[in-house]
């Protein structure tokens, strides 16, 4: 997801980069909940049968269940925010807040874009400045990676 904000009379702009969420926090409990339920009444069936071994393995495979999904909301909360002012490109990443963060001026910052080797990888935008080079938006889909190519563009040559 590509949010982007343009102050043209100030000459600065902000882009906020966020990878494509398809579920909530509650839903993914929800189904952890689904699972769970299912799991108990197949573990009470074999339990009956004298087969109770099987509910350690079951709460071991909840609580698999739960670091994976966890795993992946928490991945999913990864944010970049560009932020561009009248002499400075500013790059911060992070979860929650600015994890690591980046700072270019801007006269000597180039923004271009890679094509991919293979057909079916998405292109690579890269901020260059003195040699070093950074990815932006790796996270992004292919129609996400055109808008942001898009905001780029107007932002820069406006």
């Amino acid at each position: 997801m590509v949010e982007t904000t343009i102050d043209e009379a100030a000459g600065s702009a902000v882009i906020v980069l966020r990878p494509n969420n398809s579920a909530s926090w509650q839903l993914n409990m929800a189904v952890i909940g689904l699972v769970t339920l299912l799991l108990f009444i197949v573990c009470v069936y074999f339990a009956l049968k004298g087969l109770w071994l099987v509910f350690p393995f079951a709460g071991l495979e909840i609580v698999a269940l739960y670091l994976c999904f966890y795993l992946r909301v928490r991945a999913n909360q990864r944010t970049e925010v560009i932020t561009f002012d009248q002499d400075t490109v500013i790059v911060e990443r992070g979860n929650f807040f600015a994890e690591k963060s980046w700072k270019y001026h801007r006269l000597w910052t180039k923004i271009f874009i890679k094509k991919p080797p293979y057909s079916g990888h998405p292109k690579q935008v890269i901020i260059r400045s003195h040699g070093k080079e950074l990815e932006l938006g790796s996270f992004l889909n292919n129609q996400d990676k055109e808008v942001l190519i898009k905001d780029l563009k107007h932002i820069i040559y406006a």
